[in-house]
């Protein structure tokens, strides 16, 4: 006890209480960062969808889409869901429009093609049709029980797509996917799809925890049966919330599965730069408050703490001795090889390319930016939200 007593009066003497609770604060920071990235998120990439359960459904499938004018997805993307390798699916798309043209072009496909299928709804301008009654209409058009969800642009990466999200109806009623960003050049395309894989992160590693909270609308399947026996898609007065709010209603800890692979994924078409992200995350963060507090908490726990110990690293480096600036830098860097490594290996799961040397931006950056979303969406919310 003496020996206790000496070293610690003795390590008071050199950096002092304050510099003791500081460095102490900071190794409890770095404890709960290694909890996060060795303890939960490194399931992910090792995860198999094969330990759920065991209940055989019917891997018939019905695709749906909601859209307005967009001839580039007739050209470019409707060819990709028509070419999925699966013996028995079909695409519906509700087309939400005024456009004839446009309209008879589909329906020509639709004769064409037995697979395809249109569902017109004329948008009226004092009574818009919202996502969540489009959606709808293409669930009760529906042949097959098993729907998947997805959205104009977004297109799969790979032909077994829809084999791959029919593997999960077999062990769930509601079936998980990933969906990346369209890679492109620059430095903004790193971030960006940084943010997304992160964001992913959470609400994956969640879901093989069994404590679901979330999918993402352009890759979520979910039953028909299980769909009408909730009444369909609650907060109606919010326009979104189709992949979170609306899940957290139909998830259970055991009516679900998730599936990661990299012919499994899709890409969402990026529509700008940093700023279109902005406002991207902007309009995610308005369903964020209605989440359960479990959710919420592992969501804001890691950012917490990871600005909190970037912060107490940086007091250490300015404020304490040579031997804590250098033990400072060690723990910073331990972290940081550490992140790496784990989102390299899920990255590789789940498609991502070139993406994990760019990281550390977004790794280090984006605390302060959820901080600023949520701070923008209280003080000035999205009017669009809102119906």
């Amino acid at each position: 006890m003496e020996i206790l007593t000496h070293y610690y009066n003795l390590a008071v003497e050199s950096y002092g209480v304050w510099g003791l609770a500081l460095v102490g604060a900071v190794l409890v920071f770095f404890a709960i960062q290694m909890r996060y990235y060795l303890g939960l998120f490194r399931r992910l990439p090792s995860f198999k969808m094969g330990t759920w359960g065991t209940e055989e459904r019917s891997a018939s499938i019905s695709v749906v889409v909601v859209m307005g004018d967009d001839y580039l997805w007739v050209d470019n993307t409707l060819p990709l869901l028509m070419g999925q390798d699966h013996p028995l699916y079909e695409v519906i798309v509700v087309y939400v429009g005024s456009n004839n043209e446009f309209a008879e072009r589909l329906e020509v496909i639709g004769e064409a093609e037995s697979k395809f299928r249109v569902s017109r709804v004329k948008q009226h301008p004092l009574f818009p049709i919202s996502t969540k009654m489009a959606i709808n209409i293409g669930v009760k058009a529906a042949r097959y029980d098993n729907v998947v969800v997805t959205t104009p642009d977004t297109h799969p990466v790979s032909e077994r797509w829809l084999s791959l999200m029919a593997k999960g109806f077999q062990r769930g009623e509601i079936v998980i996917g990933y969906c990346g960003i369209e890679p492109a050049r620059g430095l903004a395309d790193k971030i960006i799809r940084s943010s997304r894989l992160f964001s992913s992160m959470l609400y994956l590693t969640s879901a093989i925890l069994r404590r679901p909270y979330r999918g993402t609308i352009h890759n979520l399947g979910f039953s028909r049966e299980l769909y009408f026996e909730h009444k369909g898609f609650g907060h109606l007065n919010l326009n979104l919330g189709e992949d979170d709010l609306f899940m957290q209603q139909l998830l259970t800890a055991d009516n679900y599965s998730v599936v990661m692979h990299p012919r499994a994924t899709v890409r969402q078409m990026r529509w700008g730069g940093l700023g279109w992200w902005f406002h991207e995350c902007r309009l995610r963060n308005h369903s964020f408050p209605f989440y359960p507090f479990r959710a919420r908490f592992f969501i804001c726990f890691e950012g917490v703490s990871r600005l909190l110990f970037f912060g107490g690293v940086a007091a250490m480096a300015v404020l304490l001795p040579f031997e804590m600036q250098v033990a400072a830098a060690g723990l910073f860097v331990l972290r940081l090889i550490t992140v790496l490594i784990q989102v390299g290996r899920l990255a590789k799961r789940l498609g991502e390319r070139r993406l994990v040397p760019f990281y550390f931006i977004n790794d280090i950056f984006e605390p302060l930016t959820d901080i600023f979303v949520a701070f923008t969406r209280r003080i000035k919310p999205i009017r669009e939200v809102w119906r």
